[in-house]
Formats: C-alpha cells, structure tokens, sequence
C-alpha cells in the first residue's frame, strides 16, 4: 500500500503598512484551516518581529480574513500623510 503524501504548508508574502506579512496556512488534525501570520516591521538591527495564530476556520479564505484582520488590529491605523491638504513646512 502507498503512503499518503503529507499535505505541504503552503504561504503567501504581502506587504501591509510598510510592514512585510508572512501567512502561513495549515490544516488541523479534521478539514479545519488555521493562519500563522508572522509581521516584520523596520529596517537592519531594528526590525522587529511578532506572530500570531488564528482559530480553525472551515475554509481557507476564513482564515484568511481573521489573519488579516488581527494584523491589522496589531498595526493600528496608518495615516498617509504625503496627501494631507495641511503643509506645516516651513
């Protein structure tokens, strides 16, 4: 009888606030999904490094969509202000 092959871990590298985002996506032991994102943020000896972890999720794109979410609550809000209409140069 042949082995099953072991499913692989698939990721995805995107960038999100400046900051690279890596997602990792796994299966639980059922058909569940779960996410690891891991967020690296800054340039050389001050670039840090933090990882998270979501629930299982039924599909793949759920997972998704809570890894994202949750790195997006970690980031916090982003202002571009290369647009603002105020200039305070002086």
């Amino acid at each position: 009888m042949r082995e099953r092959p072991r499913p692989t871990r698939d990721h995805k590298d995107i960038m999100i606030g400046g900051c690279h985002v890596r997602l990792t996506y796994g299966r639980t032991a059922g058909t569940r999904w779960t996410v690891n994102a891991t967020v690296t943020c800054g340039i050389g000896d001050q670039a840090g490094e933090q990882s998270l972890v979501t629930g299982a999720f039924d599909s793949r794109e759920a997972a998704e969509r809570d890894a994202l979410q949750q790195v997006t609550a970690l980031l916090g809000k982003n202002t571009d202000r290369s647009h603002s209409r105020v200039r305070n140069w002086s």
